[in-house]
C-alpha cells in the first residue's frame, strides 16, 4: 500500500485544537441529548467495570460448584507462589552461610495450601523437623486432610521412610505444582540439587529483568523531566484533541466494555482448551467494530481517527514507543510501593497476605509451543492494539474533552488517573495490585499526550507485556 492509499491521516493532518478556539462544525455539541447519553454511558461504564472485577470470583464459584464440594480442583498455589519458592531455594544455595532470604515467607501466613507449600520448602532447605513443626500448626480443614498425609509421607521418605508412589507424586505435583515436585524429590539429594540449579537460573533471569527495568526507569525519569520542562515552557503542547462532543466517546467506551465482557465469556464457553486463547485474540479484534458508534452518532470517520490518535505509523514511533515504556516505569515503581503498603495493611487486618494472580501468567505454566504463540499474540499484539485504542484513545479523549475548561495540567492529570484506574481495575490481579498496573497506564497516557498518536503507546504496551510474558514462559512453560 502506498503512502497516498493509507487509511490513516498523517500526524500533521490532525493538529490539536486550542481549548479556547472555536470547535469545527462536526464537533459541535448535540445539545442536551449528548449530556444525557454521556451520563447513561458512565452508569454503564461503572456497571461494566464492576462486572469485570467480579468476573474472577464468579468463575471461581462456578468451578467449585462443578468440582469437588469443599476443595477446588487443580492447582491450589499460584504461579507467583511457585516463583517465590524457587527464588528462596536458589538464594539459599547461593548464600548458604546466611541461610538465604525467605522470599516465600508470606506463604506461611497464607491459605492452608500455601502454608503446606511453605512447609515443603522448609523441608528442602532446613530439614524435615522444621517442616513437621509447620504441618503440626495447620488447622484441620479439607485441604489439610487431603494433602498433609502425602506431604508427611514425602518428608518421611527423606528420613529413610518408604518412597512415594507414582500416584502420590502425581497428586502432589497436580495440586502444588513446583512445590509438589520438590516434595517428591526430598528423598533424593541430587534431585533437590537439580531443582536448586534451575532455581538459580530463574533468579538470574529475574535479576536481569530488574536490571533492565532500573536502567530503563532512570532513562524514563530523565525523559519525564525534559518533557515536563518542554510543556511548562510552551516548547511542546498536550497533543490530545479537545473535542466538544466528547460524550460520543463515553458512549463508545461503555459499549466496548460491555461488548468485550460478552465476547470474552462467549470465547471461554465456545472454544476448546487448546483454542481458548486464540478465541480471546479474535474477540479483542472483533471489539474494534465498536468504533463505528461515533460515526453512527454523526461524527465523520476522519474526525474520529484524528480525535483518537489513529494516525499513520511512522518510523519514529518505535523509538518513541520504547521511550514511552521507559517513562512508564517510574509510575510503575510508585504503584509497586503503594501495593506493598496496601499488602502490609491487608495482612495486618485480615491475617492473610494477598497474592497476585493473572490468567495469562497461570496459562504459561506448562505451556506448549502453540499455547505460547497464542499467549504472545494475546498479550503483545491484540491487547496493546485494542486496549490502547479504547483506553488511551476513546476514554482519554472523552475525559480530556469533559474537562476542557480546566487548566490543561489538571485536565490531563485527572483524565490520565481516571482512565488508568479503570484500566487496572478490570484486569484480574486483585484490588490490592491495581496501583502498579495503573502506574504503567499513566505512562502510556503520557506517551499519547506527548506524541498525539496512539502508536507509541501501543508499542510501549506491547514491549511491557512481551517482557513479562517472555519471563513467564522462561520460568513456567
Amino acid at each position: 500500500m502506498t503512502t497516498s492509499e493509507t487509511p490513516f491521516p498523517a500526524p500533521e493532518s490532525s493538529p490539536e485544537p486550542r481549548p479556547d478556539s472555536e470547535p469545527p462544525a462536526g464537533s459541535r455539541s448535540g445539545g442536551g441529548l449528548d449530556g444525557v447519553m454521556a451520563g447513561v454511558a458512565w452508569i454503564a461504564i461503572l456497571l461494566a467495570a464492576s462486572l469485570w472485577m467480579m468476573k474472577p470470583s464468579l468463575l471461581a464459584e462456578s468451578d467449585e460448584t462443578m468440582g469437588e464440594p469443599e476443595v477446588p480442583a487443580g492447582r491450589l498455589v499460584g504461579a507467583q507462589d511457585q516463583l517465590a519458592g524457587r527464588m528462596t531455594l536458589g538464594l539459599d544455595r547461593m548464600l548458604p552461610s546466611a541461610g538465604g532470604p525467605d522470599q516465600a515467607a508470606m506463604l506461611a501466613q497464607g491459605s492452608t495450601a500455601q502454608r503446606i507449600a511453605h512447609a515443603i520448602l522448609e523441608a528442602g532447605i532446613r530439614g524435615p523437623e522444621s517442616a513437621r513443626r509447620e504441618l503440626d500448626d495447620l488447622p484441620a480443614d479439607p485441604v489439610a486432610d487431603l494433602l498433609v498425609p502425602t506431604v508427611r509421607a514425602a518428608i518421611d521418605a527423606a528420613d529413610d521412610g518408604p518412597p512415594l508412589s507414582a500416584e502420590q507424586q502425581d497428586d502432589l505435583e497436580t495440586r502444588l505444582g513446583w512445590f509438589g515436585t520438590l516434595a517428591s524429590a526430598l528423598d533424593d539429594p541430587q534431585a533437590v540439587d537439580d531443582l536448586a540449579i534451575e532455581a538459580r537460573s530463574t533468579l538470574f533471569w529475574l535479576l536481569g529483568l530488574v536490571a533492565l527495568f532500573l536502567v530503563a526507569g532512570l532513562g524514563g525519569v530523565v525523559g519525564l523531566v525534559i518533557l515536563i520542562v518542554m510543556l511548562a515552557t510552551g516548547a511542546r503542547s498536550f497533543r490530545i484533541p479537545v473535542v466538544e462532543r466528547h460524550g460520543l466517546y463515553a458512549e463508545t467506551f461503555a459499549i466496548w466494555l460491555l461488548a468485550m465482557l460478552v465476547l470474552q465469556i462467549a470465547a471461554g464457553l465456545l472454544a476448546t482448551e487448546s483454542t481458548v486463547l486464540i478465541a480471546s485474540v479474535l474477540a479483542f479484534f472483533a471489539s474494534l467494530s465498536v468504533l463505528a458508534w461515533p460515526v453512527v452518532r454523526g461524527r465523520a470517520w476522519s474526525e474520529v481517527r484524528a480525535d483518537l490518535g489513529l494516525v499513520r505509523p511512522r518510523m519514529a514511533d518505535l523509538p518513541s514507543g520504547i521511550a514511552t515504556w521507559s517513562m512508564a516505569i517510574p509510575f510503575l515503581a510508585v504503584g509497586v510501593v503503594l501495593t506493598l503498603i496496601l499488602t502490609v495493611l491487608v495482612q495486618f487486618l485480615s491475617g492473610e497476605a494477598p497474592q497476585p494472580s493473572h490468567p495469562a501468567t497461570e496459562a504459561a505454566v506448562g505451556a506448549g509451543a502453540w499455547q505460547i504463540v497464542q499467549l504472545f499474540l494475546l498479550a503483545s499484539v491484540a491487547a496493546p492494539i485494542v486496549e490502547e485504542t479504547f483506553f488511551r484513545g476513546v476514554l482519554l479523549t472523552h475525559l480530556r474533552g469533559a474537562t476542557r475548561r480546566w487548566n490543561q495540567w489538571l485536565s490531563f492529570g485527572l483524565a490520565a488517573i481516571v482512565s488508568s484506574v479503570i484500566f487496572a481495575a478490570i484486569h484480574p490481579q486483585g484490588l490490592v495490585f491495581i496501583p502498579p498496573l495503573a502506574g504503567l497506564a499513566m505512562g502510556f497516557c503520557v506517551g499519547r499526550a506527548w506524541q498525539g498518536s496512539l502508536i507509541p503507546s501501543m508499542v510501549a504496551h506491547g514491549v511491557s507485556n512481551a517482557l513479562v510474558m517472555g519471563l513467564n514462559v522462561i520460568l513456567f512453560a
